[in-house]
């Protein structure tokens, strides 16, 4: 022993005063670490790494898959274990995926290494590349064994209480008696060493550790009544409960494999989607028509997709025209037309085409890819809610030990110790925190799933908590509620000259040259930069054959505008701010002329160049059809809507009246911050641009509409993959519906398991039935949580009801609102 001087304990963790050295220099807090470290531990001669002594550089990821969990805290375990174990710098371990990823410093460890440690805490562990091992068979071959046992077992021992019930029980016949306890007693052996084992193999692995689960004293209480039974029944002296422990360890299993089952189906979402993506592809070569694994086709190869297949890239339709079904990305099940230059999607349907599509993008960095990858990595993230179920799993846990002994004790001491330990086992079983594991993260999970079925990729579990607490929700307006592109109205110049745009493009009325000039440099500006405005105006140059302009120095000022070089003069475009920040004169008949447009409702962009603005464009917004549908489901839901504009304060109150809720205008990106992060209560923003990014990630829910920017995708915590605002509503509504069965799910596993614990405590609940309700306080909360896969999808007529006196649709910016 070492002096007594304060130390933790290098296997668990705790502190202690009086550390006990191991044999491989560790310090441990009691002799049974020791031993543990000596059977589980690799020998750590050098101190154990944390993840400030190792560079990013030097370490390496590993993903292990597991099996043979039985709850969640099995996954605790393990995690525990790996993470105190020499080389291991992070590790995190899924109960739901059945995987565990760790970060390691290979010259400290190896896979090998991590892979027994797993199994010597009694666990399967297997590493992608190996065969895939199916859980769910294997387990359900071992439960059809032990099913047919448990018959024979029952059957036997309804004879002999059928006996005792009809009053024939009698010495002469009791030799007929111990023949069926001998037959039961046979019986039982194999499920004992199929259903039995692996509960108590991994049972004992906590037990070792010194840190015993609910598995470990449930496996003790089992096999202690197998044990006392069969000493019993040789000694020929007091009852024997072989139906009672080989009944318990079935009932278990069928709860156990309820559980893999839900798992498997609250995944499938994921699942599919990886599914429907072919693993080959046609590439048209130089060398012809080849059929080549996707890994091995370039970006820009040409590919061939025949009628009926599946895309298997993200890709430009080179060639052909059809219909395609998209609904596994988006939901929407009318499918698309697509023609030469239009996107399609790999996983996505060619329903009567012959396609030719250049290669965009493949496999994980395809955008269904990408959801499937934002769909796993969602999986592992842990909702306040879930980490709140763990606590007080974490509290049941060690309070059922102590009433299960409590339990024991009582009854041993009025009765005998066999009582005893049949309602402890009663205890031990009811108390069992299965149902609480399984209540919040399967029913966030399946909302997950719900979600992604309908086009929409949540992010996290604590996202989709978040969901449903949402009581206000602000929108962007250009890109989100209006429809792109936007049409150019008119151009305004210094001299009075206004020109119709339409005028112009058919050449009835062109703007002249110094017009031509304006809109070039203008044009060849915006051409640089992903707002709407710069997508309206670069079409309109072309159909009215103004050629674009080399463009140098280009910069775009969030929320104002872009800036840049053009035949050597500098030159911006953007909101009347950015003229005014760029000290670029602004004339009396220009300002007056854009005072007009924006009273009438029209957007005004002014570009300027030399140290005056030469002119104005005009642009006209259509409010997207379903917005005051949208709009309407939201005011049902008591969720309050508004808008956030960089529009001018005049054209802010004109949307206002047409939208029919509130619209702040006049906005700057950190403005938007700031007015999110003045509300109290949980807020969603919804937006499309670049310019939203800051407030799309400040927000407790960001959502982003899949057609708008990269930066607005990357910052959101929702994409929506349909450009169909009555998706957010649905949304909103599928969360409060997830949470109220969450909190459903919570209370009954928690009332359940106090009701239960009351009865076995006091003997009125026998271990059989105890297990069998369990499984069915298992049953209930996993049945509760997969009914939201039946959640009305957003294209039911049930989501798109509207109070009457709201309108169905929206004027155009142009028209008066009635």
């Amino acid at each position: 022993m070492v002096t007594a001087t304060r130390a933790v304990c290098d296997l668990c963790g705790l502190t202690t005063y009086h550390p006990l050295a191991g044999d491989d220099g560790g310090l441990y807090c009691c002799p049974a670490c020791v031993e543990v470290a000596r059977l589980v531990s690799a020998p750590a001669d050098e101190p154990r790494i944390v993840d400030s002594a190792v560079a990013p550089s030097e370490t390496s990821e590993l993903k292990i898959s597991l099996n043979g969990l039985w709850c969640s805290s099995c996954a605790w375990l393990i995690q525990e274990r790996l993470e105190r174990s020499r080389g291991v710098i992070k590790a995190d371990v899924s109960f739901l995926q059945r995987e565990a990823r760790l970060q390691i410093a290979p010259d400290k460890t190896n896979p090998g290494r991590i892979k027994r440690t797993i199994r010597l805490l009694g666990y399967g562990a297997r590493f992608p590349d190996e065969e895939p091992y199916d859980e769910e068979d294997a387990f359900f071959t071992r439960l059809l064994i032990g099913g047919v046992l448990a018959m024979h077992v029952m059957l036997f021992s309804f004879m002999i209480y059928f006996r005792q019930w009809l009053g024939l029980d009698s010495p002469d016949s009791q030799w007929l008696v111990e023949i069926f306890h001998l037959m039961i007693f046979a019986a039982s052996i194999p499920i004992m060493i199929v259903l039995g084992l692996p509960i108590l193999r991994a049972g004992l692995a906590g037990l070792l550790r010194g840190r015993p689960t609910t598995h470990t004293l449930v496996a003790i209480g089992a096999f202690a009544a197998f044990g006392v039974s069969a000493y019993n029944l040789l000694s020929g002296v007091g009852p024997v409960y072989f139906d009672t422990a080989a009944m318990l360890f079935f009932l278990i299993a069928i709860g156990r494999w309820l559980e893999i089952r839900a798992h498997k189906t609250s995944s499938e979402a994921v699942a599919r989607l990886a599914d429907e993506i072919p693993r080959e592809a046609r590439w048209l070569s130089a060398g012809g028509v080849q059929t080549v694994p996707l890994e091995d086709l370039p970006a820009g190869a040409r590919v061939r997709i025949l009628p009926g297949e599946h895309f298997p890239v993200d890709g430009i339709v080179a060639l052909g025209e059809g219909e395609v079904d998209e609904s596994l990305l988006t939901g929407e099940p009318t499918p698309a037309l697509r023609r030469p230059g239009d996107q399609v999607l790999a996983g996505t349907i060619n329903l009567d085409g012959a396609f030719e599509v250049i290669t965009t993008a493949v496999g994980e960095a395809s955008t269904a890819g990408q959801i499937t990858r934002l769909l796993h990595q969602a999986l592992w993230q842990r909702s306040p809610a879930e980490r709140q179920a763990d606590r007080l799993a974490a509290i049941l846990i060690p309070l059922a030990i102590l009433l299960a002994g409590i339990t024991f004790a009582y009854w041993t001491f009025t009765q005998d110790a066999e009582t005893g330990l049949l309602n402890a086992l009663s205890v031990l079983l009811i108390a069992c925190p299965c149902a609480l594991g399984l209540a919040t993260p399967l029913t966030l999970w399946r909302g997950l799933g719900r979600a992604a079925q309908a086009g929409v990729i949540v992010r996290s579990t604590a996202v989709m908590e978040h969901l449903g607490k949402i009581r206000r929700i602000f929108f962007d307006k250009t890109g989100t509620l209006t429809r792109l592109p936007m049409r150019l109205e008119k151009i305004g110049l210094p001299d009075g000259n206004v020109c119709e745009a339409d005028e112009a493009s058919s050449g009835r009325r062109g703007p002249g040259a110094a017009g031509r000039k304006f809109v070039a440099r203008a044009a060849s500006l915006e051409a640089l930069s992903e707002h709407p405005f710069a997508e309206s105006l670069r079409l309109w140059a072309e159909s009215a054959s103004i050629d674009l302009l080399p463009a140098e120095d280009f910069r775009a000022v969030p929320g104002a505008g872009v800036q840049g070089t053009i035949e050597g003069a500098s030159v911006w475009v953007g909101s009347r701010r950015l003229m005014a920040t760029s000290r670029l004169n602004l004339s009396s008949e220009i300002n007056q002329l854009a005072d007009r447009w924006q009273s009438q409702g029209t957007a005004v962009i002014f570009a300027g160049w030399g140290g005056q603005v030469r002119g104005i464009l005009g642009f006209v917004e259509t409010v997207k059809p379903e917005a005051a549908q949208a709009i309407a489901d939201l005011n049902r839901m008591g969720i309050e809507a508004g808008v956030l504009t960089g529009d001018t304060r005049a054209a802010a109150r004109r949307w206002s009246k047409i939208l029919g809720i509130p619209v702040e205008g006049d906005l700057l990106p950190d403005e938007k911050l700031a007015l999110l992060k003045m509300e109290g209560d949980p807020v969603a923003m919804v937006g499309d641009g670049i310019n939203d990014g800051p407030a799309l990630a400040a927000a407790p829910v960001g959502i982003a509409i899949h057609q708008g920017s990269d930066v607005a995708r990357a910052a959101a915590e929702v994409v929506l993959m349909r450009d169909d605002l009555r998706s957010i509503p649905w949304l909103l509504g599928l969360g409060r519906e997830t949470v109220r069965r969450v909190r459903q799910n919570l209370a009954w596993a928690l009332l359940y398991n106090i009701l239960g614990i009351a009865l076995a405590m006091t003997g009125h609940l026998q271990p059989v039935l105890a297990a069998l309700a369990m499984v069915v306080s298992s049953l209930i909360v996993t049945s509760n949580a997969l009914r939201l896969g039946r959640y009305p999808g957003p294209d039911s007529e049930a989501e798109r009801r509207a109070d009457d006196n709201r309108p169905t649709t929206y004027p155009t910016v142009l028209e008066e609102p009635t």
